[in-house]
């Protein structure tokens, strides 16, 4: 046994190995901690961009790094800015007088908990009722910690109140770096122009745009969405987004809705368009947002409009639900547009009749 471990040096590479594991041994905790954090974030980070390209999926990945890190580290500070030393006068001693020699800094205090509100309101965590009352019963139980001066139980409260900060924090911030990666791999590659002037006549509920010399009904309890008021993944799609048509005022993407695409230019069919849409559907899916898709048959509607629909079960409003894209021909403007649907499953029809009525009413000008 003894002539074994005397050939372990001998081992290639054995000193630096040794090297190695003893600079982990004299590493703080805090940092054993955090390069134990490190591994499991990379992993899981490029496991959940792993359905982008290499270079998108190393990019979201670092970013989702950096911002986990760097909140870390506050967190790291601020728990150790936390509590101060008080200096007694040395007659407290001499008297037999005891009292506590570390004491928590309010303002610290503070910061903890405005950290945590802010965070909450930012990345839209106040916006479910649940999510309000979640946090206003774990801060009463950290506030009962404060007052009955238990500070072990006080400080992982607080622990706590930020480590839900700062994952709503990473979580949000790779949310919109995946959304602005979508928006670049199907931003349009034509110079862009300017769509959002809409006109409302109240009297017809019609909208009209002058310059797409286009004209569509909107139905009761219908409301539009300027592109100028929409976001980056609103706007993602197939061309460049002329406007969306959905029955919440604040939400475009409530069922059903019907978003508008512009391309400045003829196609002779569809087919070119739903190879994109297609693109745009698989990453839905890898991206987790959809599941179960299932591809239905090639639709007509009404001899003018044409394109493919999908049946899938939407993870982000809990439901089964319909989506395509629909192309509209014979028409006699030198641009084309894309029509694409979200609606629910209606059993005995193919759409609901408020999208068969938005699309029946689409009229361009000669």
């Amino acid at each position: 046994m003894i002539w074994f471990i005397n050939l372990l040096p001998r081992i290639p590479g054995w000193e630096k190995r040794t090297a190695l594991s003893q600079k982990l041994q004299e590493l703080s905790l805090t940092k054993k901690l955090f390069l134990v954090y490190s591994i499991f974030a990379l992993y899981f980070l490029f496991y959940h961009e792993a359905h982008l390209p290499l270079l998108w999926m190393v990019g979201l990945a670092l970013i989702g790094y950096l911002v986990s890190g760097i909140l870390f580290w506050g967190i790291v500070f601020a728990f150790r800015k936390l509590e101060t030393k008080i200096v007694l006068p040395a007659i407290f001693a001499e008297v037999g007088i005891e009292r506590p020699t570390i004491k928590l800094v309010p303002w610290v205090e503070v910061s903890f908990f405005s950290f945590s509100v802010l965070a909450c309101v930012l990345t839209g965590f106040f916006e479910n009722r649940s999510g309000i009352l979640f946090f206003i019963v774990y801060v009463v139980g950290v506030l009962s910690a404060r007052l009955i001066d238990n500070k072990t139980y006080y400080k992982i409260g607080l622990l706590g109140l930020a480590i839900l900060a700062a994952g709503l924090v990473s979580f949000k911030s790779l949310q919109k770096a995946e959304i602005f990666v979508a928006y670049s791999m199907f931003k349009p590659d034509f110079e862009q122009k300017d769509l959002t002037r809409w006109n409302y006549n109240e009297e017809n509920r019609t909208l009209h745009n002058e310059d797409l010399k286009l004209s569509i009904l909107l139905p009761e309890e219908f409301y539009f969405h300027n592109p100028q008021n929409l976001n980056l993944e609103d706007k993602t799609g197939i061309g460049q987004i002329a406007g969306i048509i959905s029955t919440s005022d604040s939400d475009p993407n409530r069922y059903p809705a019907v978003r508008i695409f512009f391309i400045p230019f003829r196609f002779d069919d569809e087919s070119e368009l739903l190879s994109q849409f297609k693109k745009f559907l698989d990453l839905q899916l890898q991206r987790g947002d959809i599941q179960e898709l299932n591809e239905l048959e090639r639709e007509v509607f009404e001899d003018r409009y044409y394109g493919t629909f999908w049946t899938f079960y939407d993870v982000l409003r809990p439901r089964y639900a319909k989506t395509g894209m629909f192309f509209l021909a014979k028409h006699k403007q030198p641009y084309s547009l894309v029509f694409i649907i979200d609606e629910s499953l209606i059993k005995g029809r193919r759409h609901e009749e408020s999208v068969e009525k938005i699309l029946t009413s689409v009229k361009i000008e000669e």
